[in-house]
């Protein structure tokens, strides 16, 4: 989803609290807000009144329908888009506030950026053979 967003040069920010995630994140250049994004703290942070969408990719269905709660309490018109893996999640999420769920691996990033931007989302990882350089 990252390297989608960046292509289309969409501003975006990450909530993530896992260290290696962390890391990789901030290598990569991402703008991370360093926290659990159950946190009401993050939401604030990350500015959810301000936000026009929302893509929740937690893996902990509790956690993500908080994180769903609160944003919704944040900003009643944002859209938010999540992923669950069973239907006990799926209605976990639509409980708390989830516009749309979805489920599957890459069917998970294909459908949320396809929610938000359409069908013209190219979620294929880069061409390795583009990112190398010539010796």
């Amino acid at each position: 989803m990252i390297d989608y967003l960046r292509r289309a040069e969409l501003p975006f920010l990450v909530i993530e609290d896992r260290a290696k995630a962390l890391k990789r994140l901030r290598a990569d250049g991402v703008e991370v807000i360093a926290a659990n994004a159950a946190d009401p703290e993050a939401i604030a942070a990350a500015n959810m009144a301000g936000a026009r969408r929302l893509f929740v990719a937690i893996d902990n269905a509790f956690e993500a329908g908080q994180a769903v709660e609160q944003a919704r309490a944040a900003n009643p018109s944002l859209e938010i888009i999540a992923r669950a893996f069973s239907s006990d999640e799926i209605d976990h999420l639509k409980l708390h506030g989830a516009d749309r769920i979805v489920v599957g691996t890459e069917a998970i990033a294909q459908g949320m950026l396809g929610s938000a931007f359409g069908n013209q989302a190219d979620i294929r990882p880069p061409d390795p053979a583009s990112s190398q350089t010539a010796r």
